[in-house]
């Protein structure tokens, strides 16, 4: 055997072919890319889901969108079992607030609500603070731990109202005129003398331009 013919065997042995790789080696080197390949499709795939869900959510109705329009029918209990219906404040400005125990700001606004509901016996004012995804236990012990008396609250457990009116965010409070419509809508807190103002614009015919 020539030394010529040596070469090229040594050379098949190290995997080699006249400089080209054996397929052992292609197919070792594929491996990886696939892997590679597979989690970028797996990494796109879930962007889009998540793009999906998020038009999903960004497609439920928003509170604003209610404004001079006719409220929601709604039909919710207070936390004796007694019911609770749109049609009870009929003729009545309403102030229909959307809250829970967790909600800091709420803790701040409904007392504010609660001097407000005094400050307004008498007149065609009304205020209902709608609770939900919460216990009827849980709210009881909520209002005897900041000592709030005498505010109608309407249980909203499964969150059906909640999600009817478009509330994502709490507070949320809707101003609905005696005929049903609402006049205006305040995401976040509201001081007594906001109340007392939307009361008075309410009574005036101020209406938000459409």
């Amino acid at each position: 055997m020539t030394l010529q013919t040596t070469e090229k065997k040594n050379l098949s042995d190290n995997g080699t072919d006249n400089g080209k790789p054996a397929p052992a080696l292609i197919i070792f080197a594929v491996i990886p890319l696939v892997g590679i390949l597979i989690a970028l499709l797996m990494i796109a795939t879930q962007d889009q889901s998540q793009g999906i869900t998020a038009d999903v959510l960004s497609s439920e109705r928003s509170g604003n969108t209610l404004v001079n329009q006719q409220a929601p029918y709604f039909e919710l209990f207070d936390m004796d079992g007694n019911p609770i219906t749109l049609d009870d404040y009929a003729g009545k400005t309403l102030f229909l607030n959307f809250w829970q125990t967790t909600c800091p700001p709420c803790v701040r606004e409904l007392p504010a609500f609660t001097h407000f509901v005094e400050d307004t016996v008498g007149q065609d004012v009304a205020v209902l603070a709608v609770n939900f995804d919460e216990t009827s236990e849980q709210v009881r012990e909520f209002l005897a731990q900041y000592d709030i008396v005498g505010l109608p609250v309407g249980m909203d457990p499964t969150s059906d109202v909640r999600r009817t009116y478009g509330v994502h965010d709490i507070p949320t409070t809707f101003v609905i005129d005696g005929e049903g419509k609402v006049r205006f809508w305040k995401l976040g807190e509201m001081d007594i003398f906001e109340m007392e103002e939307y009361a008075q614009l309410v009574e005036e015919g101020v209406t938000v331009p459409g």
